[in-house]
């Protein structure tokens, strides 16, 4: 069996890459080709073939010579960014087909779709495809409002829940080389741009350095801004440090994975708008604030069971101090349950490999029956453990 992986891989973006690092780890009995806006870069920093994404015939040609083409993870079918990614990754999927190749939507958010060719074209070529897995039950409810009936769909979580923890020391070795000091409790930062939404994007930036700097004269803290995508995550903490009255400190080296991962034990909370600092923090079981601008943000909070710092015109200074003083006040049992969360995202997680093997690999009747027997399971021990945890509670 030959894979070939389609992504938004190669432009920078942490969390990305993090989803690319865990679909290599959990397939790496399986000959891959990942197609990347940086084929070299990719393929030197993950030990695998890569080609460029736009290379047309290149990429034809790896599709002749594959068995499946996986789709996924991130927020690929959605045309807020533009519809020419939107595009791109459905028309991908669709050439598969035409070509007669398996594919699997995996691990994937959906949407938003505004623009109604686009939820037409969704719907058709996704009722070709032969799998699909969802990140969040929101992703869920939109594909079946789309009307997509024909393929299998499961909801599963974010693969990345299964990245392997690093060492600790590597953690503290790259605040070494940033010249952060750790003799004050740290916060760490994960903010990004809000395109469009200028007006919006000030407001936010306003309200959290006036929280910072209230947390730092209160508590002692040392905030630490984390950059998941350059240059856009820089411009925006660089404004919020600027605004602040008091000190910070930027993580600006770039940052793999596995390096952004070590760095998250070392916090005592983070403040996230990008979605994988906030799944690196409870990987990390670090107390968490989630800034949601996007559903797939509101979604994961809710998985958590943690409430949400909404960002709308009506944010200012006090929601975030709410907020942080629930979490500071709460610290314990929130790290508590964050170990206890984490388990089932990556129980979740493992889904995804297990569908895949299975569905691609057998005949339509026992793939049905083995999908029946691991939605069964995952069923099973979602009851066992929310048996088990108010059993606790009593």
């Amino acid at each position: 069996m030959k894979v070939v992986i389609s992504g938004y891989y190669g432009f920078g973006n942490v969390g990305d890459e993090a989803v690319l690092v865990s679909l290599l780890q959990e397939l790496k009995e399986v000959p891959v080709t990942v197609l990347s806006a940086a084929p070299t870069l990719t393929a030197e920093l993950n030990k695998v073939k890569a080609v460029g994404r736009y290379d047309f015939p290149q990429v034809i040609r790896e599709l002749a010579g594959a068995n499946v083409l996986i789709s996924g993870g991130g927020t690929l079918f959605q045309d807020v960014t533009s519809s020419r990614s939107f595009w791109y990754y459905i028309g991908l999927v669709l050439l598969a087909k035409i070509m007669r190749k398996k594919v699997m939507v995996m691990a994937q958010g959906f949407g938003p779709l505004r623009h109604w060719a686009n939820r037409w074209l969704a719907k058709v070529v996704l009722n070709l495809v032969d799998l699909i897995t969802l990140r969040d039950d929101e992703s869920f409810h939109e594909i079946m409002k789309l009307g997509v009936t024909r393929t299998p769909v499961f909801v599963t979580a974010d693969p990345v829940a299964l990245l392997n923890k690093p060492e600790f020391t590597a953690g503290k070795h790259i605040l070494s080389l940033e010249g952060i000091q750790t003799d004050k409790p740290l916060v760490g930062i994960a903010i990004r741009n809000l395109p469009g939404q200028k007006g919006l994007e000030d407001k936010v930036s306003r309200a959290l350095a006036q929280a910072l700097d209230r947390l730092q004269a209160e508590r002692g803290i040392r905030p630490v801004f984390l950059i998941f995508q350059n240059p856009e995550d820089t411009r925006e903490s660089q404004q919020v440090a600027g605004l602040m009255a008091s000190d910070s400190n930027t993580v600006f080296r770039l940052c793999r994975p596995e390096e952004m991962l070590a760095l998250f034990p070392h916090f005592r909370l983070i403040i996230g708008m990008r979605l994988h600092s906030l799944v690196f923090a409870a990987m990390s079981g670090v107390p968490l604030i989630g800034l949601s601008y996007d559903p797939k943000v509101r979604s994961f909070l809710n998985f958590l069971g943690l409430p949400e710092v909404k960002i709308d015109q009506r944010l200012d200074v006090d929601s975030f101090i709410r907020e942080l003083e629930y979490v500071f006040a709460n610290e314990t049992k929130i790290k508590k349950e964050l170990a206890e969360k984490i388990e089932q995202l990556r129980y979740k997680a493992r889904l995804n490999f297990e569908l895949f093997f299975v569905l691609l690999r057998s005949d339509w009747d026992k793939q049905a029956y083995l999908c029946k027997s691991l939605l069964e399971r995952s069923k099973i021990a979602h009851d066992e453990h929310r048996a088990n945890k108010e059993g606790a509670v009593k």
